[in-house]
């Protein structure tokens, strides 16, 4: 879930860096049953004034990392007609040794952006109804983890989505003008798997080790005109320096093939990827993306309920290219920025301030970006 805004904004209350102390109980050493409720108020440009709430209900054993069981309920909805609403179950020990998430989401957007490939000059001179169309889809995801010998880890899934699609502009829409494969949207089945080399202390918010994975997507629908996949490497480290800092690292490489709509092609900008950059500016069938950031957990606020306020400063680059080339070497999208994490339990809320060029944004979401 993710709120942009381009006017100015700032992020205060900046903390000097202060070390946690060391005998601050973990969130999965405790026992029984934590319930967290997190609201959601935000106004962005894009979407007017949003309001939603999460509710995740944790089981903690003792033992199991970051939990034995979660579950999560979320509602969000924009004045400016956004829709998030899902519900999510996360069981890292189904079985020994066997993780499985499924999730249900609905998502409706009402000024989706589509740019075509356009340059930053040419989009200038369109409406925001022309560049943006409507959608709107129901999406049910799943995912299986096996450990292997350790640290190698097998992941299958797979993902049912229907996305409904109209341009918002009556004349001069860029979709309608450039009529991208996919732009009548229609059902889209995908199965994916994953070999994974993972030495993560905690999937959740890992402080120290590294993941590796190679990753394979196929899919197929829109009555059989969408028939591609896709290809990926990911490599994430995490390191632990002085005064509880945390230097994350990702680098992500994906290739596509064959034909997908243009709403499953890869796309650079928005909160999961450079942070400042338009979301979904750029799409295309390659990517290179680079991401840093030095993390701290925070001051605690409440011990007993885990409840920490912390920080991070974040650099982000990327690239959109052709498959049968190589990356340009004027072409990157660059950002750079600050933000706050609140860590409560085992939720973690994450506020970025993000700088590209000329356009600030800011993201309010869950969970760490990796």
């Amino acid at each position: 879930m993710m709120w942009t805004t381009g006017r100015k904004a700032a992020l205060a209350g900046l903390l000097a860096v202060a070390p946690v102390a060391a005998d601050a109980q973990k969130a999965h050493e405790g026992y029984g049953w934590r319930p967290t409720a997190v609201p959601v108020i935000n106004f962005s440009s894009d979407d007017g004034t949003g309001f939603g709430v999460r509710v995740n209900l944790y089981e903690y054993d003792g033992a199991s990392v970051p939990y034995r069981r979660k579950y999560s309920a979320q509602a969000f909805v924009t004045t400016g007609g956004k829709w998030v609403h899902r519900l999510l179950l996360d069981a890292p020990q189904i079985r020994p040794n066997e993780r499985l998430e499924a999730e249900l989401v609905y998502e409706k957007e009402e000024f989706a952006n589509y740019y075509g490939g356009l340059s930053d000059e040419a989009v200038a001179g369109y409406s925001r109804d022309q560049r943006t169309f409507r959608q709107a889809f129901p999406e049910f995801k799943v995912k299986w983890i096996r450990a292997l010998r350790a640290p190698w880890r097998l992941r299958l899934g797979g993902r049912l989505s229907h996305n409904s699609i109209e341009p918002n502009a009556a004349s001069g829409s860029i979709l309608s003008a450039l009529d991208p494969l996919g732009a009548a949207g229609g059902v889209f089945v995908q199965l994916n798997g994953a070999l994974r080399y993972d030495t993560r202390d905690n999937y959740n918010d890992a402080s120290a080790g590294f993941l590796q994975e190679i990753m394979l997507d196929v899919g197929l629908g829109g009555g059989g005109d969408y028939r591609g996949a896709q290809l990926s490497w990911v490599q994430r480290h995490f390191r632990g320096l002085v005064g509880g800092l945390v230097l994350a690292l990702r680098t992500r490489m994906d290739w596509t093939l064959g034909d997908l709509p243009f709403y499953e092609e890869l796309n650079l900008g928005g909160s999961s990827t450079v942070r400042g950059v338009a979301s979904a500016r750029d799409r295309g069938e390659a990517r290179i993306l680079l991401n840093g950031e030095l993390r701290w957990r925070g001051l605690p606020l409440w011990r007993r309920q885990q409840l920490y306020l912390g920080g991070v400063a974040f650099g982000d680059i990327g690239q959109i290219f052709a498959r049968d080339s190589l990356p340009a070497g004027g072409a990157w999208r660059r950002g750079g920025g600050l933000g706050l994490r609140c860590h409560w339990h085992s939720t973690i809320v994450r506020a970025d301030y993000g700088v590209s060029g000329g356009r600030r944004a800011i993201y309010v979401t869950f969970a760490q970006l990796f």
